[in-house]
């Protein structure tokens, strides 16, 4: 990656304003990286700003990044000061390239390929469910397995990574801190073992602690494939107690991710909270209403996000309904060619749908936004978790569709969105699916139209916000602002 200074400052002045508190954040995730992990802390920024908080931010440096985006780090607040720092190639890393090396020149032989960097999806590979992954119970070590070996040490070099890249963080963030001025400290993960060198920052710094959990700690439910060990809940296990310990805060994204925190913290139950991501505000294009139905999904289909229920109710409804290609069509969007290492087209052949099914690549998000405009019905594909909330919930919330959720009961997602108007239907309930999209089409075809879905102003980036920055305050013992500004 070229054209970006190794100065780790990378947006905001020199020197912080003195006119208000500032709190610090270190992100692995964040501006100018475009992971979707980095939306969190990008949009509660100005709103952060609003409440009376300047930001400083340390995350990873885009030198270490495939494709940053400038035009991300402009949308902040002026007064937001975003720190880099690149990552470094762990000495376990190291020292498996030089044997990787060795081995080669002697025998040939192959390097195994290497975990997924924090945040990528998981690469497709053999699973017993879900397409390059493992559910909790499905987890195992077993002494006569190499591969588990080989995935218990992924997992512990990249938990090691991680962290290594963390208390690099913590060491710069150090710096930047100003007695008087900066009056917590937050770490946001995943990746989780943030947490623990903000934990060691906050111990020398004597400053408060705020732990932000985006996704589950040891409390996740599924696990890539190069990553399925238990180590991966060994290391949740010893370090998340820690953090939850002396954090004066603990931030979980779900309702459901907070009451089982709480139940597995009952000391600390009183300071955690739950933030959900939520809608955002910023301008929506037009919609783009035609004469075809069209089923719309923008993101990747990766771990249990398996579309063949989705299809083959589909293929129900087009075979009763009598619909043509002209009628009804599935497209899709991003990383969404294929599921388990078959592709999406091969899949919608085996059920008889090939000719109402497309695939597109990734595209920009305002390009993506464009596309999600012009659908009749946006649907979000299940996940094997019940404690989160996929992201692309909150954004189809914004459009002029319908929206069909793929969630089981009593789940984050479900209970988030009752009494919303979405249809959410569990993830293997093909009749109910069926159901769902015939009385779409039939009123669709009828002339009725959708509209945004309703109920769902508590579902709003700002609304969830709003607790967070005034119970800052509170135990800051700081004024609250009148009203934002």
């Amino acid at each position: 990656m070229t054209g970006w200074s190794l100065a780790p400052r990378l947006a905001g002045p020199e020197v912080p304003p003195p006119e208000r508190p500032r709190l610090l954040l270190l992100s692995f995730h964040f501006p100018p990286g475009q992971s979707v992990g980095g939306l969190r802390w990008q949009m509660l920024a100005p709103l952060a700003a609003e409440h009376g908080w300047g930001l400083d931010v340390v995350t990873v440096h885009p030198s270490s990044l495939d494709a940053p985006d400038a035009a991300r780090l402009s949308a902040l607040p002026p007064d937001t000061r975003v720190f880099g720092v690149p990552l470094r190639t762990h000495w376990m890393e190291r020292l498996e390239n030089a044997a990787a090396r060795a081995a080669r020149s002697v025998r040939g032989t192959r390097r195994p390929a290497p975990p997924p960097a924090p945040g990528d999806p998981a690469p497709a590979g053999p699973a017993p469910r879900g397409g390059g992954s493992y559910a909790r119970d499905e987890v195992r070590w077993r002494l006569s397995r190499p591969r588990d070996w080989l995935r218990a040490y992924f997992a512990l070099r990249t938990n090691l990574a991680e962290l290594d890249w963390g208390l690099a963080a913590a060491t710069l963030a150090q710096r930047l801190i100003q007695p008087g001025l900066h009056r917590a400290i937050i770490s946001c993960g995943p990746p989780h073992m943030v947490h623990e060198a903000a934990r060691r920052l906050a111990a020398r710094t004597g400053l408060p602690l705020v732990v932000d959990m985006r996704d589950p700690w040891s409390l996740v439910n599924r696990l890539p494939e190069d990553l399925a060990s238990p180590v991966v809940y060994w290391m949740a296990g010893r370090f998340e107690p820690r953090a939850v310990r002396e954090a004066m805060l603990v931030v979980t994204n779900t309702a459901a991710a907070r009451r089982e925190l709480q139940a597995r913290y009952p000391a600390a139950a009183e300071r955690i909270l739950t933030v959900m991501n939520g809608y955002d505000e910023d301008p929506m294009p037009a919609p783009r209403p035609g004469p075809r139905f069209v089923l719309a999904y923008a993101g990747t289909i990766y771990l249990d996000r398996d579309p063949r229920p989705l299809f083959q109710a589909a293929a129900r409804v087009i075979r009763e309904s009598g619909l043509l290609p002209a009628d009804f069509g599935i497209e899709l969007i991003g990383n969404a060619d294929n599921y388990g290492g078959v592709p999406v087209s091969t899949i919608a052949q085996e059920e008889g749908i090939s000719a109402f099914v497309t695939t597109g690549p990734p595209r920009p998000r305002q390009a993506a936004m464009e596309f999600l405009a012009g659908a009749t019905m946006l649907v979000s594909l299940p996940q094997d978790s019940h404690l989160a909330i996929p992201s692309k919930i909150y954004e189809y919330l914004r459009f002029e569709a319908w929206v069909l959720a793929l969630a089981e009961p009593g789940s984050a997602t479900a209970e988030a969105l009752d009494q919303s108007g979405v249809d959410v239907v569990a993830p293997d309930d093909v009749d109910g699916m069926a159901r769902v999209l015939a009385g779409r089409v039939r009123a669709f075809r009828a002339g009725s139209r959708p509209g945004r879905p309703t109920g769902v102003a508590h579902l709003s980036r700002r609304a969830q916000a709003e607790p967070l920055f005034q119970l800052l305050a509170d135990r800051l013992g700081l004024p609250r602002p009148a009203s934002p500004v």
